[in-house]
């Protein structure tokens, strides 16, 4: 069996006329933490909305264990494994912490036991879980964004800048939270705009620029990279 579970070949995304994302390929072996980095706007979440199946690429494929999903919807990703932790969080505010949880393993008969996990996991859920998600602080609403993709039981990990608006400290909560995740097994397509934590953190990384990958390899390479470093990494 190949250690390949995602490979995207040629991927390129349009919106209307505006080109998004220009020839993208990467591969995700299993197992793995793979960082998409780059200023903002280089095309990061499009590549990541092509892989989910919320945006259809123009052209180029993505494959899943050896399967080509390239028109598969988003529902049937899911179903199958691949999961995304979208930007901005999107969880339901009205809805209790524990019905967040619940809505993560619509697709399983039997979520009970992994919530349980994942209150184990995420103390502070476990104590609000009859709470609104809106009362939760911007910190506590992505811990419940990550814990409501791992209800799913993902076996690809999808993660759309999970840092951002947050504290240092909480940064440092969720980093910490993902490598726990990684420590499972799971693959992790990970996209940040805090290119240094998220390169530290990876096995490999690709670095885009207006929607090209303009560097890649193995993520302590990257770091030592001078160009990487002076473009990307504040010097």
């Amino acid at each position: 069996m190949s250690d390949e579970l995602l490979r995207v070949d040629g991927l390129h995304v349009s919106y209307g006329r505006v080109r998004a994302v220009r020839d993208v390929s990467f591969t995700a072996p299993r197992g793995e933490l793979i960082s998409l980095v780059g200023a903002n706007g280089a095309g990061k979440s499009s590549v990541l909305g092509a892989v989910s199946g919320l945006v259809r690429p123009k052209s180029g494929t993505v494959h899943y264990d050896g399967a080509n999903i390239t028109r598969w919807p988003a529902h049937r990703r899911v179903a199958a494994g691949m999961v995304l932790v979208p930007e901005g969080r999107q969880i339901l505010t009205t809805l209790t912490v524990a019905e967040n949880l619940l809505l993560g393993g619509w697709r399983r008969r039997r979520a009970a036991a992994t919530i349980a996990e994942m209150y184990e996991l995420f103390p502070v859920l476990a104590q609000r879980r009859d709470l609104s998600a809106g009362t939760l602080s911007g910190g506590e609403q992505q811990m419940l964004a990550i814990a409501r993709a791992m209800v799913a039981q993902p076996r690809v990990l999808l993660m759309d800048e999970p840092s951002m608006g947050l504290s240092p400290k909480l940064v440092d909560e969720v980093f910490r939270v993902i490598e726990t995740i990684r420590a499972t097994g799971v693959t992790i397509v990970l996209v940040e705009q805090n290119a240094r934590r998220a390169l530290r953190a990876a096995d490999t990384g690709y670095v885009l620029e207006t929607g090209v990958v303009s560097h890649s390899g193995p993520a302590p390479r990257l770091l030592a990279d001078r160009r990487v470093v002076d473009a990307y990494l504040g010097g």
